[in-house]
């Protein structure tokens, strides 16, 4: 069993606004309970791509930089990778940086150090093993803003996801902490832009759902464990924020939930999705994706457990 803290989005007020819940959030879980004075902290975020109209705002971000800097005294190190397509042309770290800061997304709006992933290529990165049997991958190449600090928070913008089903803590946690060409390699010429062309044959979506999972299990090795995982259930849209588009979110939103078992997390917010979708499964419906089939499989690779405790707050 893990626990699983959910901070609700009731009661919304000038005295329980977004970062004073998120703060409450930080405190209950004990997302920066190991960290200590002097630490480098890598905090994972997800940045959308021009054209994504439901990426989180600053303030979602700085909240929790602020908390990891009053117990680090250090500027947070808030990174994300870049994009595995550049629509315009331009060169990925300069289209990141461009994107991202016309979205609000700068050192001093997130109050830390923002940064690629991968360094200003995308590809920059340390390699690491797959600790599990029968290994697709063998290793894998973390970003080097990630590997190179001494404790992670890895934030997830909830969203669907049209080849893993549930963009959350899982995914964020491996794959998208990976460098550029690490990411390619797992898909294996899947094109993970399902609006331009259909999904992929069932053994490959298949494939890479397993190596994808293999990713989370090298960047957790290369952490030492030291990772706490942040779910925000907000405008959680049909489609990732890599994309250039987005549509409706297809539940209310629901706050905020946070442990140090990704699993348990990804459980929790996938009942909360379909709870909120009375007669439905927003993560079936709109990728075709069995996403308690990815849960299960992660739980096998000993990524968590699928048995979380929920404790609730407002």
């Amino acid at each position: 069993m893990a626990d699983v803290f959910w901070v609700d989005s009731n009661g919304m007020s000038a005295e329980n606004s977004i970062s004073h819940k998120l703060k409450r959030l930080i405190a209950a879980s004990g997302a920066i309970e190991g960290l200590e004075e002097g630490m480098r902290v890598a905090v994972k975020i997800s940045t959308s791509e021009d054209g994504y109209e439901y990426g989180l705002r600053p303030v979602f971000i700085r909240a929790v930089a602020e908390e990891v800097r009053k117990v680090s005294e250090k500027a947070a190190i808030l990174c994300d990778g870049v994009k595995l397509i550049d629509y315009r042309g331009k060169i990925k770290g300069n289209a990141f940086q461009n994107t991202s800061n016309s979205k609000g997304y700068t050192d001093t709006t997130l109050s830390g150090n923002f940064l690629i992933n991968g360094g200003f290529s995308g590809d920059e990165g340390n390699s690491y093993p797959v600790k599990c049997a029968d290994s697709m991958l063998g290793g894998v190449e973390v970003g080097t803003a990630i590997c190179r600090t001494d404790a992670l928070l890895v934030l997830s913008h909830v969203t669907l996801h049209p080849l893993f089903g549930l963009s959350g803590a899982i995914l964020n946690g491996g794959f998208e902490s990976l460098i550029c060409k690490e990411r390619l390699r797992i898909l294996e010429g899947i094109n993970p832009y399902i609006f331009s062309g259909g999904p992929p044959p069932k053994e490959q979506l298949d494939r890479f759902q397993r190596r994808a999972i293999e990713g989370f299990l090298g960047v957790r090795e290369a952490m030492e464990g030291r990772v706490f995982y942040i779910n925000y259930l907000w405008d959680v849209t049909p489609e990732p924020e890599y994309y250039p588009y987005s549509n409706l979110p297809v539940t209310p939103n629901l706050g905020f939930l946070a442990s140090p078992d990704p699993v348990a997390l990804d459980t929790v917010t996938y009942a909360l999705l379909r709870e909120f979708s009375p007669g439905q499964d927003p993560v079936l419906n709109h990728t075709g994706v069995d996403f308690s089939r990815v849960l299960s499989q992660a739980a096998g690779l000993g990524v968590g457990t699928l048995d979380p405790v929920i404790k609730r707050s407002s």
